[in-house]
């Protein structure tokens, strides 16, 4: 089943996230793109709850040039509704942005759906995954051939799963998969 492009998430995926975070004070998005799976986020999360979205626009035509548009709207509807919602424009993987997030945190979940490179993906959970109790990934799910094989966050999620307390879920027929690390 595909899945929206302002809602990127198989619909079965994104309800398994909704489920994980309810409840929760505080989150860190890496990677929002439109800001309304955030907007999703920030519904189950308590009144009033702390939210800091980081997101490089149009990184290599992955958005369009409207996405950062959405996302501001969203940040400011939330922080209209009462939440603590931020957002820091920037490359994630930028030593003045890993300083302000460090600045910000920490939070009760960490939401990696940023840079989906191995590379990228284990730098973010270099950079942030000890700034949450519990980390969750997105696009965990190996590409199968004839899709984006640069793909990568399936590696990191491989050996992270082998080493900490985990859960998974991906929704039938899904090219995505959710994952989450829970940390002692």
């Amino acid at each position: 089943m595909g899945a929206p492009r302002l809602k990127p998430h198989n619909p079965q995926e994104l309800e398994r996230l909704l489920d994980w975070v309810s409840g929760k004070s505080s989150i860190l998005e890496i990677g929002s793109r439109y800001g309304y799976t955030l907007v999703d986020i920030a519904h189950r999360l308590v009144p009033g709850a702390k939210i800091l979205s980081v997101d490089l626009p149009d990184q290599e035509g992955w958005n369009d040039s409207q996405a950062i548009c959405h996302l501001r709207q969203n940040i400011q509807r939330l922080q209209n509704e009462g939440y603590a919602a931020s957002l820091i424009e920037g490359d994630s993987h930028a030593r003045d942005v890993i300083d302000e997030v460090h600045s910000c945190g920490p939070f009760d979940v960490v939401f990696i759906d940023g840079d989906h490179t191995y590379d990228g993906v284990l730098r973010d959970w270099e950079n942030y995954g000890h700034l949450g109790g519990v980390v969750i990934f997105h696009d965990i799910r190996e590409p199968q051939l004839g899709e984006w094989m640069g793909l990568g966050v399936w590696r990191l999620w491989e050996e992270l799963r082998a080493t900490h307390p985990s859960e998974e879920f991906l929704a039938p027929g899904s090219k995505m998969g959710i994952g989450k690390i829970c940390k002692p």
